[in-house]
């Protein structure tokens, strides 16, 4: 079978609803972020972004093509502590960014707050590690001079946070499904994705094709949703689906009702929050209480 692309070489893998040689992906997928990019001013003159770089596949893919882009760009992560995997990723993670040259500056969460997302009770692992790395990927790039995070979500992850919000009623939360979310307090920082309409799939491959750091396995405490399966299942007997989709999320988000936030200074650490006690403090407390 030829290359649906380049109709010379031989197809050797799917992608963006094609078959395609390994070229021709490589090309295609690049094309796509750098569009991205540009397209919704992600990157601008004067910025520093800081990538969120877990370790996983989607962070080191977004870290490798802001810096191709030419950004101005730093890591960080976040050790989370979670026993026979956060080690791993914070090595992998080092030794990415030493390998592209870029910056890297890493929270251990146990070393410095005391605390491991494990030791909290009471609350379902992927909400507090959420609470956590909301929190600090905030604060500590803006202490250290970032003026946007970049994150590795992928168009996949995106489409599965539109179903799920949208079929729980929480429409508000899709307003800030777009590639650029602009700040809403002069202490948050503007976040970006620059991997808006590319998939998971297509990130997994295009990092075996370029040799960049893999690990095979998922978080262990995260659940699996089977959101994605069906979202593939849809588009294998529908051509476009997924890219079509979200671009129709972009455009929707902008009619979604605001959140309506009131923001006001945590009482204990004095970070922007909604509440009187932000949920990092609040989690900080729980842990406290059960020691």
């Amino acid at each position: 079978m030829r290359c649906e692309a380049c109709r010379r070489a031989r197809a050797s893998l799917r992608g963006f609803s094609m078959d395609l040689c390994e070229d021709c992906f490589i090309r295609i997928y690049r094309r796509r972020v750098f569009h991205v990019i540009k397209a919704y001013s992600l990157v601008g003159r004067g910025d520093r972004v800081a990538v969120a770089l877990s370790g996983g596949k989607d962070s080191v893919v977004a870290l490798k093509m802001l810096k191709e882009y030419g950004a101005d760009v730093f890591a960080y992560h976040i050790n989370l502590g979670i026993p026979g995997y956060s080690d791993e990723m914070e090595s992998i993670s080092r030794e990415f960014a030493a390998e592209l040259g870029v910056e890297i500056h890493v929270t251990s969460l146990r070393e410095e707050y005391g605390f491991r997302v494990v030791d909290i009770e009471g609350r379902k692992a992927c909400s507090a590690c959420g609470a956590v790395k909301r929190y600090l990927m905030n604060r500590v790039p803006r202490e250290l001079g970032a003026t946007k995070v970049a994150t590795g979500h992928n168009m996949d992850d995106i489409l599965e946070f539109f179903l799920k919000n949208l079929l729980s009623g929480n429409y508000a939360w899709n307003r800030k499904l777009v590639p650029h979310n602009p700040s809403e307090h002069p202490l948050v920082l503007p976040r970006i994705r620059p991997l808006f309409e590319v998939g998971e799939r297509e990130t997994l491959a295009y990092a075996l094709l370029t040799d960049l750091p893999v690990r095979a396995d998922r978080c262990p405490l995260a659940k699996f949703s089977g959101w994605k399966e069906i979202i593939y299942e849809i588009e294998r007997k529908k051509k476009n689906f997924r890219v079509q989709l979200i671009r129709s999320v972009r455009e929707l988000a902008a009619h979604m009702p605001g959140e309506g936030t009131v923001w006001r200074e945590c009482t204990v650490c004095g970070e922007p929050t909604s509440r009187e006690v932000c949920a990092f403090c609040s989690l900080r407390a729980r842990v406290d209480a059960h020691d």
